[in-house]
């Protein structure tokens, strides 16, 4: 029977999954700026113009659509001078002259553009090689683990040295989840799902906790993330960190009685459209998307998602659980010893994800995790010679050497999951709140702290302070929903102002430029409250990684947007690139707001501010 119960899943799965992807044929994707109820029946119709097949929409974005064509041996996967593209615009041109065909007129006039799919890498944020040579350290003061193995029933043999849960060697130094477990609080009723390398669902520390349903694979397109490449351990030991079963098997999961499900996009090329898929899979029925990944943690690169990537972190927030919005957790990356600042990942600083930084054992920055002024909270991952012990890819292989901020993120999505677990009913802005009012500063010797008009205090390298799950928990019992997002938005334009050079000064020059946000304004943006201050930024620089950039409320609270990245030495500048910071959280926004550009390396290398646009979101 129970044979007979899996083969009918695995039917049922394969058939709600996304269309298999051929290798022998190009995909575009149609983005039509508004949907209507005639949307699919246009882009259907633009194909068959085209000449070219209708594969369907994007995910669960409506206003995108995916058509494909054969590969011909003339023409590579990146050519320019696609002929489906050029088509598609010799059609638009011709529009006025389809107006005999009602829908074709109609379906021209309504699409936007043509996206051609190229493959591209997205990056895990595993350990740096080499950068931690120190010794293990003996854990002692068996009582603490005692006390909690005997109330909870816990049998795991690999328990002991989860110290991210019990802290033996430095108690309190954990995520304090164990009186949250004895409260009942276990995980029941959220789920999870891992963007990453796959997940293996025939663990015997995650089988039992596996949600078929909310998986796919994206990079083989098959129904299940069975991880198959050597490398393939990433996802399954993040699954472990959240979901691993309580039985007699490795260590047990922060939220082990939740669902876990895998989407696997990391073991190899992805086009935007199945990045989007992934981004929106089955938001009805997953709540959480850990998400430990992004650009390469170089110093040098700076990519976000645009278009229909940015699109479907939109979606996600909006439609996702039923409209009380996806919660979207992202490592910050481990490239803070390469100089790389996590405002310079469009992932990372979003409004729309928690973006969770490492401490080690001892509550120590961790020379790996990069800092910045979108970075909301800190937990615990690898450092000072140790690492989180979790599930590994086999029947029932565990691990001791999980590391880097890959292992913060799905610690952070544990600790979400146990919260809606008590409140499914928070929205994703609930949740940021929830991180502000309840984070613990740690390291106040840390000159970077900083006393805030709102009361609490704020670091760039630890930002609130760490997660606490026990103050979580108990401060969602109690918390009120707050009310719809709005936002203001202000540009200035300015007659290419030059940054004035900083290189080799005692003090630094900057140029400044001002917004002033009125009374009257925030009144009629209806703003009650203030979250998060994004700043656009455009400027023309012969070398980007001299640039500084901070950002000065009317309250004089400084963050820092952009950091001096010594190994990028892009002449293309910060081209209407937007930064993001959670430190004005509960500030007054009325009085003026100043953009304080340096330029600090390099004289020969000169830039101009061209223009900047100052958006403040909340309440």
């Amino acid at each position: 029977m129970r044979i007979l119960a899996f083969a009918l899943l695995s039917l049922a799965t394969v058939l709600a999954q996304p269309v298999k992807r051929d290798p022998l044929r190009h995909y575009y994707a149609l983005h039509f700026p508004q949907e209507h109820p005639h949307t699919t029946t246009h882009a259907q119709s633009i194909a068959n113009s085209l000449g070219v097949r209708y594969e369907g929409p994007v995910g669960e974005l409506q206003t995108y659509f995916l058509v494909s064509a054969p590969i011909t041996s003339n023409l590579s996967k990146r050519d320019t001078n696609d002929p489906t593209v050029e088509a598609f615009w010799a059609h638009k041109q011709k529009r006025s002259l389809m107006a005999r065909d009602e829908i074709r007129s109609s379906a021209w006039d309504a699409v936007k553009s043509i996206d051609k799919q190229v493959l591209k890498r997205l990056h895990k944020r595993g350990p740096i090689p080499g950068w931690d040579k120190r010794a293990p350290v003996k854990l002692k003061g068996p009582e603490i683990l005692a006390d909690a193995q005997k109330s909870l029933h816990i049998t795991d043999p690999g328990f002991p040295q989860q110290w991210h849960l019990v802290n033996q060697q430095y108690p309190g130094k954990d995520i304090n989840v164990v009186d949250v477990w004895k409260q009942g609080v276990t995980g029941n009723g959220s789920t999870v799902v891992i963007l990453d390398d796959g997940l293996d669902y025939e663990s015997q520390d995650l089988a039992a906790n596996f949600f078929a349903e909310g998986s796919y694979d994206f990079n083989d397109h098959t129904p299940f993330p069975k991880p198959r490449l050597w490398d393939d351990s990433h996802g399954t030991r993040c699954a472990g960190q959240i979901a691993a079963v309580k039985n007699d098997v490795c260590g047990i999961g922060i939220a082990y009685n939740s669902r876990v499900a895998g989407v696997r996009i990391l073991s190899g090329d992805i086009t935007d459209a199945d990045e989007a898929a992934a981004l929106n899979y089955k938001y009805q029925d997953n709540d959480i998307y850990s998400c430990s990944w992004g650009p390469s943690d170089d110093g040098e690169k700076m990519e976000a998602p645009v278009g229909m990537l940015a699109d479907a972190f939109q979606n996600g927030v909006k439609n996702g659980r039923g409209g009380k919005g996806s919660v979207f957790v992202f490592a910050t990356g481990n490239g803070a010893a390469s100089g790389d600042n996590c405002n310079f990942d469009g992932y990372t600083n979003s409004i729309y994800t928690i973006t969770v930084g490492a401490i080690d054992h001892t509550d120590n920055h961790p020379p790996y995790s990069e800092s910045c002024s979108a970075q909301l909270v800190v937990t615990y991952s690898s450092g000072g010679g140790e690492y989180i012990y979790t599930t590994n890819v086999g029947t029932s292989v565990c691990t001791n050497s999980h590391s880097g901020t890959s292992a913060a993120a799905p610690n952070a999505a544990g600790i979400f999951a146990l919260v809606l677990g008590v409140r499914p009913d928070l929205t994703w802005r609930d949740m940021q709140h929830l991180c502000v009012q309840t984070a613990e500063p740690i390291q106040l010797e840390d000159k970077d702290w900083k006393r805030l008009p709102s009361g609490r205090i704020y670091n760039h390298k630890f930002g609130y302070g760490r997660l606490n799950t026990l103050a979580l928990i108990e401060a969602a019992r109690a918390f009120e929903s707050v009310n719809i997002q709005t936002h203001l938005e202000l540009s200035v334009i300015l007659n290419k102002a030059a940054i004035p050079d900083s290189s080799g000064a005692k003090h630094r020059v900057a140029l400044k430029s001002a917004i002033t946000v009125t009374e009257e304004m925030i009144k009629a943006a209806g703003l009650l409250r203030l979250e998060h201050v994004t700043a656009t930024v455009d400027i023309e620089h012969q070398q980007r990684g001299n640039i500084v950039i901070n950002l000065q409320s009317p309250h004089m609270v400084e963050s820092e947007l952009a950091t001096e990245r010594p190994r990028d030495l892009s002449p293309d500048g910060i081209r209407d690139w937007k930064f993001m910071s959670v430190k004005h959280w509960d500030e007054n926004p009325v009085g003026d707001w100043t953009l304080l550009v340096y330029d600090v390396s390099h004289p020969e290398m000169t830039g101009n501010l061209l223009k900047w646009t100052l958006t403040l979101f909340g309440e």
